[in-house]
């Protein structure tokens, strides 16, 4: 009866902590920025509000809130994103494939930034400096991300107030497999936080192996 019981027990704070989270497992900062972020979940809307902080996920190092599970494979990640506070246009709400949670780590990110510039970001390699590609600044709103792995392939589309999805593009990225898949946010700044509402959150992961 005991042991049953420790059973039950040590299965109840597994789903707990799974939940927790929701689609995600894991929340902490990246680069150790001065403001502590954190996140919650609300299962009942399927919402998660995460607060962020750090000088940008950019250049040779990185400092945000990160919110994470690992996943390997090919995948597809959705995500309804709107700016709850005001701040410096380069702050970013991001879907993001990390490697580590190194400060330098390679990742690759869908971001939109508070002014409204979908980005593609990368870091090939640790400790490297990150590319963009930046598109037309269509001023803020609420929007909707969608990143999709297909072996080395990323594909990434937005959608800004409800309109369609439409495909930004892809490229070509060798992460590999286990990664770090998840939602994060930057304020740009060590001196504030930004509060990021994510909605429709779904992460489905593909047939294929990568």
């Amino acid at each position: 009866m005991r042991e049953l019981l420790l059973a039950c027990l040590l299965a109840a704070s597994a789903c707990a902590q799974t939940a927790e989270f929701g689609s995600f497992t894991n929340s902490d900062d990246v680069g150790a920025p001065p403001l502590k972020g954190s996140a919650e979940f609300d299962a009942s809307t399927g919402q998660y509000k995460i607060k962020g902080s750090g000088s940008d996920i950019w250049a040779k190092a990185d400092q945000f809130h990160y919110v994470w599970r690992e996943m390997s494979g090919n995948f597809a990640v959705t995500a309804t994103a709107k700016f709850l506070t005001e701040g410096i246009g380069h702050r970013k709400a991001v879907i993001m494939l990390r490697k580590s949670l190194d400060t330098d780590s390679p990742f690759v990110q869908l971001a939109i930034h508070g002014d409204g510039t979908p980005s593609v970001q990368f870091r090939t390699t640790k400790a490297d400096n990150t590319n963009t590609v930046d598109f037309p600044i269509e001023g803020p709103g609420t929007w909707k991300l969608k990143l999709v792995r297909q072996g080395s392939t990323i594909t990434v589309w937005v959608a800004k107030d409800g309109a369609p999805l439409r495909e930004l593009g892809h490229t070509a990225n060798q992460l590999g497999s286990p990664v770090l898949v998840g939602l994060g946010v930057s304020s740009h700044t060590q001196e504030a936080t930004t509060v990021v509402l994510f909605s429709d959150v779904s992460v489905e992961q593909l047939p294929g192996r990568n």
